[in-house]
């Protein structure tokens, strides 16, 4: 969040396989990712092994008071990054649709955990955008 001072930063705990996490509750901080914000940044810093989406906030009735909020994937590894151009793909790729820890495939078995012990996030939005991010942990920075 260039040129602004992070409030807070939160670890997200280790949530469950396959659940949605678009929607944040940080005791009594709810966050709700897929209505309330449009997502405005994705940067992959691979020589620090960060990714992180930047969101801002659209929906001004909500009692939410943060206008940024940044998820940041830490020790995170670009597994797959998948983007169809066509016309509609900038409005549409604001809406992040789907965020959730899953398994993968190694070579032998599904999997929780890669090598180093990271999981793998699946990431997508309403126009298609599919991303795979392995990371050993999300923070929300507000």
């Amino acid at each position: 969040m260039a040129g602004e001072r992070i409030k807070r930063k939160i670890s997200l705990p280790q949530s469950e396989l396959f659940k949605d996490i678009v929607a944040i509750d940080l005791d009594g901080i709810y966050l709700d990712l897929h209505n309330d914000y449009d997502c405005i940044r994705l940067v992959y810093k691979a020589a620090y092994n960060e990714f992180r989406l930047t969101f801002k906030r659209i929906n001004l009735a909500t009692d939410a008071n943060y206008g940024l909020v940044d998820l940041v994937f830490i020790d995170a590894v670009m597994e797959t990054c998948l983007f169809v151009l066509d016309e509609d793909v900038s409005n549409e790729f604001k809406t992040i649709d789907l965020l959730y820890r899953g398994r993968f495939e190694n070579e032998t078995a599904l999997s929780e955990f890669d090598g180093f012990g990271r999981s793998l996030y699946y990431i997508g939005f309403y126009s298609g955008i599919e991303l795979k991010v392995f990371a050993t942990s999300l923070i929300v920075e507000l």
